[in-house]
């Protein structure tokens, strides 16, 4: 009885069952770091939006500025007065005033919204300030990004929203 060949089959078994461990673990750890990568912009757009929330929020009831309205920054159905550019409406030292600012009105409603740029990063908010109502219930809509280039196929977005 001849063994020919039977350590070279044995041989190419062994290699081909290293090989497919080997491509199964550096699969997994392409997925780990896409998703570890996804991970931390998804943070960044979560705190992106996080601070878009808080500066309307701050000058929705704090703003003393020439122009505010009862205090605060934003139209009501009322009052649409934007208040001027250097008017000390500060966020993330970027003046709110200056950045893309729109404003509509209906009756007994006001939506305004601003564009907050995190310079020097990438990063950028889009919060959107409604008031409803008599007496005006404010809800505020704050959409973060991890980068302000639209359509990037990498762009995360996380939102938040405050009412009160």
């Amino acid at each position: 009885m001849k063994k020919n060949g039977f350590t070279i089959f044995f041989a190419t078994l062994i290699t081909s069952l290293a090989l497919a461990i080997g491509l199964s673990i550096y699969d997994l750890t392409v997925r780990e770091l896409n998703l570890s990568a996804t991970a931390n912009q998804s943070q960044y757009a979560i705190y992106a939006a996080d601070t878009g929330a808080e500066c309307a929020l701050y000058w929705d009831t704090q703003c003393e500025a020439s122009g505010c309205n009862a205090g605060s920054a934003f139209a009501t159905s009322t009052e649409s007065t934007v208040p001027v550019a250097g008017a000390g409406l500060l966020c993330n030292g970027q003046d709110i005033v200056a950045a893309p600012w729109s404003v509509t009105q209906a009756d007994y409603d006001a939506t305004t919204t601003i564009t907050i740029n995190f310079s020097p990063q990438p990063y950028c908010a889009i919060v959107t300030i409604a008031k409803t109502g008599t007496p005006a219930r404010t809800t505020i809509i704050s959409h973060g990004y991890n980068t302000c280039a639209a359509g990037g196929v990498t762009r995360v977005e996380r939102a938040l929203q405050v009412s009160y």
